[in-house]
């Protein structure tokens, strides 16, 4: 009898332990609160990739049955992720569609009977991306993404939406997470206008102070060209020319030693131990006309390095999960 106890203490224990693993520290994290649903995410492409949203999506086709119907599918589709978009987001139009000047309702179908109405523009940008993808649909854009609290557990590869300001258990002594404020300071100078993205206000020397922006559309890192100082510009400039000549063409990337942003408390935080790794690349110009100086990117070869990344915009955090 007294072995059969310890057994089962033993086979309770290993039980227990298995379902503490299974948990993912963002599980952990929002046990208090409900979710809406989850989707899957992959990362397609070079260095961290694309990241990739895989969303079942209602859909109307036309249809015979006897007589022509409208039915109603569901059906899965990739979409890209870019904070840069400042709607709901943009989808592929069939090339027979005659106006592009308005958005059209989309639902996304998640568990347990929840969905999720958005307006999208269409379009034909980044169709490139069905190389990766032949269900590839569009981009979902930061207007979206704000109204929800997302979590992007990178462990189990699914994002997780709960409604804004769903309770967290996350303590400000908490040393397994970083907690940044979400910055909206930078403005499109002709129109005095808020860029809605995600941006971080980093320092990192030798570069000038500047603003970084949460990149999930790319997959690595990058240093803008305007931010070089006349130093490393010569440097780079001769990179490219031996490349050149020595029939080569590839990104030149540099190193950064410190990389320095302040979290919530106002303390200081080097991200630079989370990828020293950057490419030098033109600044898009979507950033041209802004009121603040635009360092550059932060793609996913750094944001995944981290367990998770927590999107807050009802409290205003940004919360990196080691």
């Amino acid at each position: 009898m007294r072995a059969r106890t310890v057994c089962f203490l033993l086979l309770s224990i290993v039980c227990f332990d298995c379902a503490a693993r299974a948990q993912s520290p963002m599980d952990i994290l929002f046990h208090k609160a409900q979710p809406l649903g989850s989707v899957q995410l992959s990362f397609p492409g070079p260095a961290g990739g694309y990241t990739f949203l895989h969303i079942p999506t209602e859909e109307t086709r036309e249809a015979w049955h006897g007589k022509f119907t409208h039915d109603t599918l569901v059906e899965d589709h990739a979409y890209l992720l870019d904070l840069n978009v400042s709607g709901d987001g943009l989808y592929l139009a069939p090339d027979t569609m005659l106006s592009f000047s308005s958005t059209t309702p989309f639902v996304f179908k998640l568990q347990n009977g929840h969905a999720i109405h958005a307006n999208m523009t269409p379009g034909h940008s980044h169709e490139d991306m069905r190389r990766y993808d032949t269900s590839f649909n569009g981009t979902i854009g930061y207007g979206l993404i704000k109204e929800f609290v997302t979590a992007f557990d990178f462990r189990k590869n699914t994002l997780t939406f709960y409604p804004l300001y769903s309770l967290d258990s996350i303590p400000d002594s908490d040393t397994n997470v970083l907690q940044l404020p979400i910055i909206d300071d930078a403005k499109i100078t002709y129109c005095g206008c808020n860029q809605p993205t995600i941006w971080l206000d980093v320092n990192a020397p030798p570069f000038p102070r500047g603003h970084v922006n949460l990149a999930f559309q790319d997959p690595q890192s990058e240093i803008f060209r305007p931010a070089l100082d006349s130093a490393t510009g010569l440097n780079v400039d001769l990179a490219h020319r031996k490349d050149s000549l020595a029939g080569l063409k590839r990104p030149i990337g540099i190193h950064i030693t410190h990389f320095f942003t302040r979290d919530v408390f106002g303390s200081s935080i080097d991200f630079a131990s989370y990828g020293t790794a950057r490419y030098i690349e033109g600044m898009p110009p979507i950033y041209h006309d802004f009121n603040v100086p635009v360092l550059g990117a932060l793609g996913t070869d750094v944001l995944r390095t981290f367990r998770g990344i927590i999107i807050d915009p009802s409290r205003n955090r940004l919360i990196f999960v080691k």
